[in-house]
């Protein structure tokens, strides 16, 4: 699995790859199968699972999956967080490090490479 982190508002230049997108849960299915959720950078996407997700599930969670379109991905992993844990999380902070992440692309990867 790709450990790529996007933002939201990214999301269409990642089409047919995989990914790795935060947000809250805004929206679910009755069945669980899917759930929209508003990523930090404020885009609102859907996303489907392979499993029902709990219905008691809110707050952060961290998706990785393919990215379906500019709005959808479908997931194969996901992570939710504990609100306890994200009280105090720094949005944006998150953004500017997947910002600069983005940025640097493959030479960050060369340089922790290097660095093993």
């Amino acid at each position: 699995m790709s450990d790529i982190r996007t933002l939201g508002k990214r999301l269409g230049q990642r089409i047919d790859q995989e990914a790795i997108v935060l947000g809250r849960i805004t929206g679910k299915t009755s069945d669980g199968m899917s759930t929209e959720i508003t990523t930090t950078d404020d885009a609102r996407i859907n996303v489907t699972f392979r499993e029902p997700l709990d219905s008691n599930a809110s707050g952060y969670i961290e998706v990785r999956g393919t990215v379906k379109s500019k709005s959808t991905m479908s997931c194969s992993s996901f992570v939710c967080f504990p609100q306890s844990m994200t009280k105090e999380f720094d949005a944006d902070g998150y953004n500017t490090m997947v910002h600069m992440r983005c940025a640097l692309g493959n030479k960050l990867d060369s340089a922790m490479d290097s660095n093993a």
